[in-house]
């Protein structure tokens, strides 16, 4: 079954760039909860300084997963390393090293930002037998890295979850259903063992929707949200989350 998981924030946007975008706990909290109601299954969080600027903590971190699974028990809670431009990677290892959550986002690019793979072995084992990781793959090249990590045991699983993005380093930040074709075809090409039991899709932009329709139709799960675009099929500028969740869901097949 497809799992809908909604990105409704990310490290960039603010209330600036649209009203509904939440950039404090509780709203994080409340759009999770909309969002849920609409259909998505699952959420990948960051959270924010009161300036609205994106924030790796342990702590906030673990205060929030309680209280989503206290407001949205059947809510899967995703959260993310991502540095944006703020953190390095040792930030990021000692993050995802000290923080308890059962399910977390890793940049493949990043996490090897300034460190020498090898030497990651320790880390990779000991984030694997506590959450479950997405790795997060920009382009072909970055699945080719995670393949050689797998192969070479330094990344050791025999569940390898991806999100393949679409459009992040393109023209505009904008995506298009043919952008999946280079994911594909790599995978298509590893041996068996390296590859992914899971596989999620993100887009950028206008064409969100469409693109994740196409990776629907692949068996892909989805992720969308306001983090990757705020426009509706029809080119309209969502009113929040909970909408661009529903015009998804109402697209897909029964």
């Amino acid at each position: 079954m497809t799992m809908i998981m909604v990105a409704p924030n990310g490290a960039r946007k603010t209330t600036q760039d649209h009203p509904a975008v939440p950039v404090t706990d509780s709203d994080l909290v409340e759009t999770a909860a909309q969002c849920f109601d609409a259909g998505a299954q699952a959420l990948h969080a960051h959270i924010r300084t009161t300036d609205q600027i994106h924030l790796l903590d342990v702590e906030r971190y673990e205060s929030l997963i309680d209280s989503l699974n206290k407001r949205l028990p059947k809510l899967e809670v995703q959260v993310t390393s991502e540095a944006a431009g703020i953190y390095e990677s040792d930030a990021q290892i000692d993050l995802l090293s000290r923080m308890k959550a059962p399910w977390v986002s890793v940049a493949i690019r990043e996490i090897l930002r300034a460190q020498e793979p090898q030497t990651l072995q320790p880390f990779f084992k000991q984030l694997l037998n506590k959450s479950r990781v997405q790795f997060i793959l920009y382009d072909a090249d970055d699945f080719q890295t995670l393949a050689s990590l797998v192969e070479q045991e330094i990344i050791q699983t025999n569940a390898l979850e991806v999100l393949y993005v679409l459009g992040r380093y393109s023209a505009n930040q904008e995506s298009t259903p043919d952008q999946l074709d280079p994911f594909l075809e790599f995978r298509d090409r590893v041996p068996t063992h390296v590859k992914p039991v899971r596989e999620m899709i993100c887009a950028f932009g206008r064409g969100q929707i469409p693109c994740l329709l196409r990776a629907a139709s692949e068996g892909m799960d989805l992720r969308v949200g306001f983090e990757n675009g705020v426009w509706l099929p029809d080119g309209e500028i969502a009113k929040d989350n909970a909408t661009l969740v529903r015009a998804l869901v109402d697209l897909l097949p029964a």
